[in-house]
C-alpha cells in the first residue's frame, strides 16, 4: 500500500505547545482575546490562529515562519511513530509524507521538513510540501490510507474513497474515518486492513 502520513501533530504532538506560543504572541500583540474558533473548519494555512487572535496577515507570517518553525524544528516524534513507520515500511508500503508546510509561509519547506525527518530517522519514499488540499495529493499520488490529525483533511479524503486515519487524544468518532489515539494503535488498523 502507499500511506500518506501529515507531519505537525500526526509524527509529532506539539498542538499544545503552539497553542500556547500562540496565546503568547497574541499577549505580546495585546491580542489576547481569543474568538471562539470551534465551528471553524480548518485549512491548512495556519488560519485558525488568525482568526482566534485577530492576526494581521503579516503578524501570522511572523507566527508561521518565526515561532512556529522554530517549534517544529524542536518537535520530536510521537510515541512509537518513528518504529511505526519503520516497521510499515519493512513489510513493504510506500510512505509519503504530505505535509502543508508551503512557501508562503515558510523559506524552504521542502528543507525544513526533510532536515526534520533525517534528524529524527524517520523513514519515507516521497516528500511533498505545500499539500494544503491533502485530498488533491492523496488522489494524484493514488494514496491508499492517509494518516492525519486534522477533522477536516481525514474527511475530505475519505470523500474520495482513500481510508483515512486521524490521530488524537479525543474520542470523537466518525463515520467516515477511524480516530486513534496512538501509533501502536494505528500499526494494529493498518495491518488488519491488509
Amino acid at each position: 500500500m502507499r500511506i500518506g502520513i501529515d507531519i505537525d501533530d500526526t509524527i509529532t504532538d506539539i498542538n499544545e505547545e503552539l497553542e500556547n506560543a500562540a496565546l503568547e504572541y497574541a499577549t505580546t500583540l495585546e491580542k489576547n482575546q481569543a474568538k471562539d474558533i470551534s465551528n471553524l473548519v480548518d485549512k491548512n494555512d495556519g488560519n485558525i490562529y488568525q482568526v482566534k487572535y485577530g492576526f494581521t496577515y503579516d503578524e501570522l507570517k511572523y507566527f508561521l515562519k518565526d515561532i512556529q518553525e522554530s517549534i517544529t524544528e524542536k518537535a520530536i516524534p510521537r510515541e512509537n511513530a518513528k518504529e511505526t513507520i519503520s516497521k510499515l515500511r519493512k513489510a513493504g508500503n510506500e510512505i509519503y509524507i504530505v505535509t502543508a508546510r508551503d512557501f508562503e509561509f515558510h523559506d524552504d519547506p521542502y528543507t525544513l521538513s526533510k532536515e526534520w525527518l533525517d534528524k529524527n530517522d524517520i523513514e519515507y519514499d516521497k516528500l511533498i510540501v505545500n499539500a494544503r488540499d491533502k485530498a488533491q495529493i492523496c488522489k494524484e499520488e493514488k494514496i491508499d490510507v492517509f494518516i492525519d490529525d486534522k477533522t477536516s483533511n481525514c474527511t475530505d479524503v475519505a470523500k474520495i474513497g482513500v481510508a483515512s486515519i486521524r490521530i488524537a487524544n479525543d474520542t470523537n468518532k466518525n463515520d467516515s474515518f477511524a480516530t486513534l489515539k496512538d501509533w501502536d494503535s494505528i500499526y494494529k488498523y493498518i495491518i488488519e486492513m491488509e
